[in-house]
């Protein structure tokens, strides 16, 4: 799985970050091929692995970091975000107010 964590890190200077970001990328590439042959990330269902990375990935927006560079990545969030499930998720997720 991609490890985004040290991108929630503002203090981090950006040279650490591009690092960060590269090793991120490198780990992109690697789920876009496989996504490329398969609708799925394991196996021939929707799992809590796809969960997972859906939720990791639409954290992508918040760093700028665009998933269309990877198109295989791009249509799979995209598949898995119209799912009624994933919808009904998201629509409670909004309607939860922030923790403080």
């Amino acid at each position: 799985m991609p490890r985004s964590s040290p991108l929630f890190n503002r203090a981090l200077p950006e040279e650490a970050l591009v690092i960060f970001r590269d090793r991120l990328f490198r780990r992109f590439d690697f789920i876009a091929v496989n996504l490329a042959s398969r609708d799925y990330l394991v196996g021939d269902g929707f799992t809590v692995a796809d969960a997972y990375l859906f939720t990791v990935l639409g954290w992508m927006k918040g760093f700028s970091i665009d998933l269309d560079r990877w198109p295989a990545t791009a249509r799979y969030m995209r598949r898995i975000g119209g799912r009624a499930s994933v919808q009904s998720a998201l629509a409670r997720q909004a309607e939860t107010p922030p923790v403080e």
